[in-house]
């Protein structure tokens, strides 16, 4: 037995919906009936924008190795005056105006 649903959509959204449903080769129905098969699976409704989940990823043993080598070598060491108040790191922060006015 089926039954009968019911539901108010804008105008506009259903005539669009309609037509690419029909361009898919589907329906309303179809629709319907797989919104609530979805929501039977999940116990939710889809969400049209789904949250942000942090990408994991695993990188091999010869892929952890090939990242090591490449900072290794991508990564230079300065000298310890590089980074004290005559170095050049702190040169591009000095102000273009005095301090007080």
């Amino acid at each position: 037995m089926h039954a009968m649903v019911t539901a108010r959509v804008p105008v506009e959204i259903r005539d669009q919906v309609n037509a690419q449903l029909r361009s898919i080769g589907s329906s309303p129905t179809e629709l319907v009936n797989a919104a609530y098969d979805y929501v039977l699976r999940t116990g939710q409704l889809p969400d049209p924008q789904p949250s942000e989940q942090p990408l994991r990823i695993t990188l091999t043993d010869a892929q952890v190795n090939e990242l090591r080598f490449r900072l290794r070598h991508a990564t230079r060491s300065v000298p310890a005056t590089f980074w004290g108040p005559e170095g050049p790191a702190l040169a591009a922060f000095e102000p273009d105006c005095p301090e007080e006015m």
